[in-house]
């Protein structure tokens, strides 16, 4: 599997802003949900060592709820009106940041981040902004596959287990739950 860098970026202060184009591919949009912080908060789950999925908390609550009783939510964290955030902890010590302290409790890293999104689904989403048409997600399921790496992960050795990987968790374990929902009129969309 191919990946394309949407973003590299350099957390020096450990805060971070979420790429408009991630954004726009976990479908963020605080103002679009509830004004709870559940709708304004984005959501960082363990896909092995040193690589953090990131999913919009909203759409993904149940799908959260699995990752929860699986242990593999790392944490959640709330990007404000500009799409800054501070980096959970949690977070830095699954990608394996070098985190110290500056002055009064401040801290700070001198590695980087990149974000990433499989190849297929990044050139998917480009090509419906383009049409002019909204983006919903991917045709291949609900969700953006969009990742947060430290910038040293030994590529591509980590990103070909995750493919594998997210296969599996979707169809074995968000599968019954996403599918509980369709009487409702919620959950996966049908794809055309």
């Amino acid at each position: 599997m191919e990946y394309v860098i949407v973003r590299a970026t350099h957390p020096t202060w450990l805060t971070m802003q979420l790429p408009t184009e991630v954004a726009q591919l976990i479908r963020f949009d605080p103002r679009a949900g509830p004004s709870g912080t559940a709708a304004r908060s984005v959501s960082f789950l363990a896909r092995g060592p040193g690589v953090a999925r990131v999913i919009a908390t909203y759409p993904a609550r149940e799908a959260l709820a699995v990752e929860t009783v699986r242990d593999r939510l790392l944490a959640t964290a709330r990007p404000g009106e500009r799409l800054l955030f501070t980096l959970p902890s949690q977070v830095a010590s699954h990608l394996g940041l070098r985190v110290y302290s500056r002055g009064n409790r401040v801290k700070g890293t001198d590695d980087s981040v990149v974000w990433l999104v499989p190849a297929p689904e990044y050139y998917e989403f480009r090509s419906v902004l383009e049409s002019g048409k909204p983006w919903t997600g991917p045709s291949s399921g609900p969700f953006a596959h969009v990742y947060l790496a430290r910038s040293l992960v030994p590529f591509p050795r980590e990103l070909d287990a995750l493919a594998g990987f997210e296969n599996r968790v979707e169809e074995e374990e968000w599968g019954p739950a996403v599918a509980a929902l369709q009487h409702l009129g919620r959950g996966r969309r049908p794809v055309s």
